[in-house]
């Protein structure tokens, strides 16, 4: 009788040992989730709806990131973009998983009516050398800028930069295939700024963002030195436009990431300008202006 007893208990330690076992074994299986994103589409237009969902396994909470600061907590839902741009959107699922798609939101083709008027949006005034954004709005597909100082078309950018050499008053022309006579707007280029000017300030300003955004290809902690820069001289917007090269264009946000992930350990920042408007008073960066390089270049001539 004890044999067939002690039997019984072996018998009934084994079968709890391997429930426990498979137990384990189970919750290692499934311990690895993958986050089930959907967006659809993923090109769209201006006003039309992007579809979003998450069949995230036993998911609990979500954070969706649509790369222009506004978020969502829902498991699925629709969004709809204001804005033409390529955007970055995240979801975060139980506050750890995450998974990324970009977004391309192309501009409405009835914003090219014909009732529109191609405009020029520039400063009246600058100072020499001085790097000056000009903005036009409007109709056309095709831009061609005469600047006034070479005599010749200087861009065919819709948003180019541009600097004057010399001082002086120049008429800034504006040809697109929607005007019949070029759109004109007249600067005036002041000489060298004076040593009381805030172009010290600017190029402070520009140097430290510079510093941390070299930081972020560097590999150094990003939400450190993006939310750096983004509080203290963007005012906590992640849209403000940034020029890479005088070419292109992409948000901060979305700018930062690439540094992150696609330019880490491998670009060198050169130098950041900043833009802060036509207002003189304004506080807030809106617009940056970066030269950077590949730091394997010289080594592929």
């Amino acid at each position: 009788m004890g044999k067939i007893r002690t039997r019984k208990i072996l018998f009934v330690v084994a079968a709890m040992l391997l429930c426990v076992l498979v137990a384990v074994l189970i919750r290692l299986f499934f311990s690895n989730r993958i986050v089930r994103m959907t967006l659809t589409p993923i090109e769209v237009e201006v006003g039309e709806a992007v579809h979003y969902a998450d069949s995230t396994r036993n998911a609990g909470s979500w954070l969706w990131e649509f790369g222009n600061g506004d978020v969502s907590h829902e498991r699925s839902g629709q969004y709809v973009f204001k804005e033409p741009g390529r955007y970055q959107v995240r979801l975060q699922v139980d506050h750890s998983l995450e998974k990324k798609q970009i977004v391309k939101v192309n501009r409405r083709a009835n914003n090219y009516g014909s009732d529109q008027l191609v405009k020029i949006e520039a400063p009246a005034t600058a100072f020499q050398g001085e790097i000056i954004s000009f903005k036009g709005y409007g109709p056309s597909r095709e831009w061609r800028w005469q600047f006034g100082e070479s005599g010749i078309v200087d861009s065919r950018e819709q948003n180019p930069l541009y600097a004057y050499s010399e001082a002086g008053r120049y008429e800034v022309l504006l040809t697109t295939e929607e005007t019949q006579y070029p759109v004109r707007h007249t600067i005036e280029v002041l000489p060298q700024y004076a040593e009381n000017d805030s172009t010290d300030v600017l190029v402070v300003i520009g140097n430290d963002i510079r510093e941390h955004l070299q930081a972020i290809v560097d590999g150094k902690p990003f939400n450190v030195h993006y939310n750096y820069i983004l509080k203290k001289y963007l005012c906590g917007n992640p849209d403000i436009a940034v020029t890479v090269n005088n070419n292109k264009k992409n948000d901060f946000y979305s700018y930062c990431q690439g540094l992150k992930i696609i330019a880490r350990r491998k670009t060198l920042i050169d130098e950041v300008f900043v833009d802060m408007g036509d207002n003189l008073s304004n506080e807030c960066v809106m617009q940056l202006m970066v030269t950077q390089h590949e730091r394997f270049s010289e080594s592929k001539k």
